[in-house]
């Protein structure tokens, strides 16, 4: 499997239109991701140099099965990640997907995803 499942890729499009509506421009940052990806993200912080940027090794993660996203911010013509996290959360839970800023423990403002009803197991069983 490469890339956003299309459910998801119709979900982030409605996302990103109601962010343009209300002046907000964004640029996705990481999409779907390996296992392997994903574990050498888990590294950074822990076992190789850099800060830790993920709480999830390969498997645990949304973004391995396609039904996560990550943005920044374009402001001014620039990438930032200081934007209105808030309002972007907001829009995104009013467009049906779950925003990283609210989890607990690990805060992730920058990601949204949609779980479709289903269990990150129950996609580690399906093995897709």
């Amino acid at each position: 499997m490469i890339g956003l499942r299309p459910e998801f890729e119709v979900a982030l499009v409605k996302f990103e239109a109601a962010l343009a509506k209300v002046g907000i421009k964004v640029m996705r940052t990481s999409g779907y991701r390996s296992f392997h990806e994903q574990d050498m993200l888990f590294a950074r912080g822990r076992t190789t140099a850099g800060l830790i940027v993920t709480k999830a090794r390969g498997g645990e993660s949304w973004h391995n099965f396609g039904l996560a996203e990550d943005y920044a911010f374009v402001i001014d013509g620039k990438v930032t990640w200081g934007g209105p996290w808030d309002r972007f959360g907001g829009i995104a839970v009013e467009c049906g997907l779950e925003w990283g800023g609210n989890f607990e423990g690990f805060v992730d403002r920058p990601h949204v995803q949609m779980r479709g009803g289903k269990t990150l197991n129950e996609m580690r069983l399906e093995g897709v």
